[in-house]
């Protein structure tokens, strides 16, 4: 069944229930706000939905029963066609602009191959929660969680092979907006048209402010910024699911410490992260982890903070630094981390546990990644972050090979990465 004639059915359904409407219709509640919910509506949804008045309900449900029969036979695009349809109808329900985001953002983008295309509907995902969902629902920070954890896991995240593509392109709509990463806050207060494309942007100037001033200044062509950014709106809002929104805000912060340094050159699609330290020496001086969130999931999320910036800042030379976030570990609740570790040996427990049951040739693509920032950042003529990413190299590979490993074989990983630098990061 096409959408045409699943619009002619529906116009035979609102045939059938017009008299129940006409005498119904005129006292449901719902009636009043009927104008502005559908006037973007097809002809063929606004026809029936005016004319059911309080029985709109109804339609949404038959639409969703034929949305899930095409979702099932792999028919996302008129599921998404379906999808507009059923938000109008039903636009203060979060759980519809949620499926209906997931379904373009994730299911729609793993049948179609092109970058561009994928691009388009991941997009589109976004936009239909920070556009249409969020404004019809500022108060549900589901909706909050869910476009930052879109940010975090499908524009920035690592299971999607066109994520490259997709950070790329998010760098360029941002650098357009904000002219670079860091927001000119002056320049934006003397420019109002700056402030009105934030606006069509869906971000708020003060809230960008107070979370620069929390945890930053931050790079804003990051997606983990704008994870960061819709999790620290929705945490707080007077709700249970609020603690998703805090959990974010963290699981953002981790990643920011581990790549929120970030250099792009988009004449040459260049787009290479390394660490932020300062970021997480900032969060150390706040007092992270010094009171641990009673809520498990939160509590989770601040230890995986704790750990990664105890790595990065040893592996990057701060180990006094690296020595506070070890201890903030130590003293929280439930930790299993024995408070007689030292520094160093924490960091190869550490590293080995992640380094457990992976595949041989996994381990030594863990060491390979390293090495290959590494050589990146040397021809990026940045020697802290190279320098930085060769210690974090032999880190994991003592945490893999012990000390009796052979040096030939260390030196072919060293070519293996230089080989690999060269084509991720031509000369």
């Amino acid at each position: 069944m096409n959408l045409n004639r699943s619009t002619f059915m529906l116009m035979l359904l609102a045939g059938c229930l017009l008299v129940l409407a006409a005498v119904w219709g005129g006292h449901s509640p719902r009636v009043a706000t009927m104008s502005n919910l559908t006037s973007e509506a097809p002809p063929g949804v606004r026809f029936v939905s005016v004319a059911l008045g309080g029985f709109r309900g109804l339609l949404a449900d038959f639409l969703w029963v034929r949305a899930a029969g095409l979702q099932e036979e792999g028919k996302f695009f008129e599921v998404a066609q379906l999808s507009d349809w059923i938000t109008r109808l039903e636009p203060r329900y979060p759980e519809i602009w949620v499926y209906h985001a997931w379904n373009m953002a994730y299911n729609i983008t793993a049948v179609v191959a092109d970058p561009a295309d994928r691009w388009h509907w991941v997009k589109n995902g976004v936009r239909l929660l920070r556009d249409e969902g969020i404004p019809s629902n500022p108060s549900s920070p589901k909706l909050y969680w869910e476009l930052g954890w879109m940010f975090y896991d499908k524009v920035g995240g690592r299971w999607d092979e066109a994520t490259l593509y997709y950070r790329i392109a998010w760098a360029a709509e941002m650098t357009r907006l904000l002219g670079g990463g860091l927001a000119d806050y002056p320049q934006m207060d003397r420019q109002g048209q700056a402030s009105r494309a934030l606006a069509a942007a869906g971000l708020n100037g003060d809230v960008m402010k107070a979370l620069d001033a929390a945890y930053g200044p931050l790079d804003w062509r990051l997606p983990e910024t704008h994870a960061m950014y819709w999790g620290f709106r929705g945490r707080t809002l007077s709700s249970r699911d609020a603690v998703w929104c805090d959990r974010l805000v963290w699981m953002a912060l981790t990643e920011t410490v581990k790549g929120g340094a970030l250099v792009y050159v988009p004449e040459r699609q260049r787009y290479q992260c390394g660490p932020r330290l300062d970021v997480a020496i900032k969060m150390l001086r706040n007092g992270a982890g010094t009171k641990p969130p009673a809520d498990p999931l939160v509590a989770m999320v601040v230890s995986g903070f704790l750990r990664e910036a105890a790595i990065y800042l040893y592996a990057f030379q701060r180990p006094t630094e690296a020595g506070v976030a070890l201890q903030r570990l130590k003293n929280m609740k439930d930790s299993e981390v024995s408070a007689a570790l030292t520094l160093e040996t924490f960091i190869q427990k550490e590293l080995a546990g992640r380094m457990k049951g992976l595949d041989n040739s996994i381990q030594k693509r863990l060491v390979v990644d390293q090495l290959v920032r590494s050589d990146i950042w040397h021809r990026l003529e940045v020697p802290v972050f190279a320098d930085g990413y060769e210690r974090l190299a032999r880190l994991y590979w003592k945490a893999f090979a012990g000390a009796e490993a052979p040096d030939e074989v260390w030196q072919a990983l060293q070519q293996n990465a230089r080989e690999r630098s060269l084509r991720e990061m031509p000369l």
